[in-house]
């Protein structure tokens, strides 16, 4: 949900220590890849926020993990909770909602399941609260190095090193399974990024964990034949930028969408003007980017309906359908017995809801 563009240079550094635990994937064919589990990350549910549990400077709390985001963030009321001073960036944080003067700190200690990190440095930007406890954002600043399993429906976020993997399929959890490619090209090293097709045409999207909800650009919505500004669209529930201002959006419905071999008919997504508040394109559902790339976020209402395997060593993602609508048109919450009756059955919804169009492989 967040990834920025920044007036001015920071480096954020870190110094995580990892412990490795070796993981081996079910046999398909005879091979030498072994998967080297680095952290198994349980998450918590706040709405369609994931949360995970930290430490910072000894004080328990939680922060946000969010595919979105190229840093790591604090917000600016978390500073008195934490007992923490900043001092200005010299840098911008751009938002969907505006823009506000980033801030700069130093932990003393951030701990995270097995990771330990020392005098973590770390920006401060935005004015609103994050949901519950969150006190911030984890990024892909620390997310980039791994390969990532999302698997909601155990609520749990696993890290990977694959060794001697290039070849192998590592949706390991399924014989059956859909998987695409990610892109290459300028500024993707540190973005989730894919082609989508709507309506038959390729869009560039990117899976953003902090995105409680995946929504389409305006102009792009447009380009694909549909005007949610021209005619009486339902309007949806609104997105909240980082800086606590309300974004306009509406519900469109497109004659199909497709991610790999999985498509689904007559989709309804949200559309929102992505670029329309600050006048530059936005990565991310919160922060702004000069790239000008990104024409749709994925956003936790995928990931619930998915086991995803985010291969960033192959430049591959695997995913499975795991039951329940795609995108979710009211929320952002599911109920949470939903939750449960997935989880007990293996991570397959019961009952997937008939109000919304299922996707099938073709």
């Amino acid at each position: 949900m967040i990834v920025n563009h920044l007036r001015g240079t920071l480096a954020v550094a870190t110094a995580l220590c990892l412990a490795a635990i070796p993981l081996a994937a079910p046999a398909r064919a005879a091979s030498s890849c072994k998967l080297v589990k680095v952290a198994a990350i349980p998450l918590e549910m706040d709405g369609n926020q994931l949360l995970a549990a930290v430490t910072i400077n000894g004080k328990p709390t939680h922060m946000q993990i969010d595919t979105g985001a190229w840093m790591s963030l604090l917000s600016r009321p978390s500073l008195g909770q934490l007992g923490l001073k900043a001092v200005d960036a010299e840098s911008e944080l751009i938002g969907i909602d505006g823009k506000s003067r980033l801030l700069q700190t130093t932990l003393d200690s951030l701990e995270l399941g097995a990771w330990r990190g020392r005098d973590v440095r770390v920006y401060v930007g935005g004015y609103r609260a994050f949901g519950g406890d969150a006190v911030g954002l984890l990024g892909m600043d620390l997310l980039e190095r791994y390969d990532m399993e999302f698997d909601l429906a155990h609520k749990l976020l696993s890290l990977y090193k694959p060794e001697k993997c290039d070849n192998d399929v590592l949706a390991y959890w399924s014989d059956s399974y859909n998987v695409t490619d990610m892109e290459s090209g300028r500024g993707t090293r540190s973005r989730i990024r894919l082609t989508v097709s709507v309506n038959g045409q390729p869009v560039h999207a990117q899976l953003d964990s902090g995105a409680s909800l995946t929504v389409l650009d305006e102009g792009v919505a447009r380009r694909v034949g549909v005007d949610v500004a021209a005619g009486e669209a339902e309007k949806g529930g609104g997105a909240q930028g980082v800086n606590g201002y309300k974004i306009e959006d509406h519900i469109g419905t497109f004659d199909s969408f497709s991610i790999g071999d999985e498509t689904i008919r007559h989709a309804k997504l949200r559309v929102t003007d992505l670029y329309n508040r600050v006048g530059e394109r936005l990565v991310g559902s919160k922060l702004a980017t000069s790239y000008g790339d990104t024409d749709m976020y994925l956003g936790v209402d995928f990931l619930r309906s998915h086991r995803v395997y985010v291969a960033s060593s192959q430049r591959k993602i695997y995913f499975t359908y795991q039951g329940g609508p795609v995108f979710q048109m009211i929320g952002p919450v599911r109920p949470p017995e939903e939750d449960e009756s997935t989880a007990a059955n293996g991570g397959r919804a019961d009952k997937p809801s008939a109000a919304a169009p299922q996707p099938t492989r073709e």
